[in-house]
């Protein structure tokens, strides 16, 4: 750990203690082990976070770019769009990292070659895909047995969307949620106009506005709790938009409620509304400093190993 992380780990550790002698107690880290290991995936999940806003200030390779390259990488390929005024691509290269997330042990195998549309022809891009969406359907349904894993190449969803379908035409699969995703941009005219119609219709406070485009994308299909939170915290740490998390959004949490009924409650079988742990988690994340993703994405990892330390990925 870096002498910056110690200093700030030593930090939250102090207004944690204050916190539970003078506001709220938190049962869950009343052992030094508990408290420890809850203060090191604060941590940790602060580095993940600066880490994305870190790449978007260093130089990256246009091979980012190309789902024909092994370097590919959606979200650098994001950043790089948004430097060069491609916002429109920017915004659909976030939505495509979402939807498919990377797998640990394929990477953006699966994003490469639908993006790519397998390295034969142009790209699914933005303006190929919104312009053209049943003929992206109908590349999806055809294509769709090549996309799954063979002995060739492994293929696959990330953690947060391992029961996602790439089915082209059913409700529930990867044609209905590109299609659904796209009509709810184009209603806004464009990514861009979007964002900043939301903005500006909340003064420039960039969480009310996150709170009000988390509410609109219940209009993408398959994007659940968890995607939409993620898509939207992306696009604010890339610097696509000046949004922030307004809260942790536990309606519809699993991994997050439960860290939080056992920091709050001291058990993970409290029977405590949603609302109510939402409430605190908000409350303490403003106490302690820090981003309200940071407070989800740590009460989540921390619930899986309450006093041991460990890190997690995908």
């Amino acid at each position: 750990m870096r002498a910056e992380d110690r200093r700030r780990a030593e930090t939250i550790k102090a207004k944690l203690r204050e916190y539970s002698r003078s506001s709220e107690r938190l049962p869950g880290i009343d052992s030094l082990s508990a408290l420890n290991t809850f203060v090191f995936q604060i941590t940790e999940s602060i580095r993940r976070i600066r880490y994305v806003s870190e790449v978007a200030g260093r130089p990256i390779s246009p091979l980012r770019m190309d789902p024909r390259s092994d370097l590919f990488d959606p979200v650098r390929a994001a950043i790089l769009k948004h430097r060069s005024g491609e916002a429109e691509e920017a915004g659909w290269l976030i939505f495509l990292f979402t939807h498919f997330g990377r797998n640990l042990r394929s990477g953006y195998r699966l994003i490469r070659d639908v993006y790519g549309r397998l390295g034969n022809g142009r790209n699914w891009d933005w303006k190929a895909t919104s312009s053209d969406l049943y003929g992206f359907r109908m590349w999806l349904g055809k294509n769709g047995a090549a996309l799954k894993s063979d002995l060739v190449a492994h293929r696959a969803f990330g953690n947060h969307r391992k029961y996602q379908s790439l089915d082209a035409w059913k409700t529930n699969g990867t044609g209905a949620a590109i299609e659904s995703y796209v009509t709810w941009v184009k209603q806004g005219g464009s990514h861009q106009e979007l964002f900043a119609h939301v903005i500006k219709s909340h003064a420039g406070n960039g969480a009310l506005a996150f709170g009000d485009l988390y509410e609109q994308m219940e209009a993408v299909r398959t994007f659940g709790r968890t995607a939409r939170f993620d898509y939207l915290c992306m696009i604010g740490k890339c610097g696509l938009a000046p949004i922030e998390p307004d809260s942790v959004h536990f309606q519809g949490a699993t991994g997050p409620v439960t860290g939080a009924k056992l920091l709050f409650h001291g058990s993970e079988l409290a029977r405590v509304p949603d609302s109510a742990l939402e409430r605190s988690a908000n409350l303490l994340a403003e106490t302690l400093g820090i981003n309200k993703q940071a407070m989800e994405d740590s009460l989540c990892n921390w619930q899986k190993s309450p006093t041991i330390p460990e890190r997690f990925r995908g």
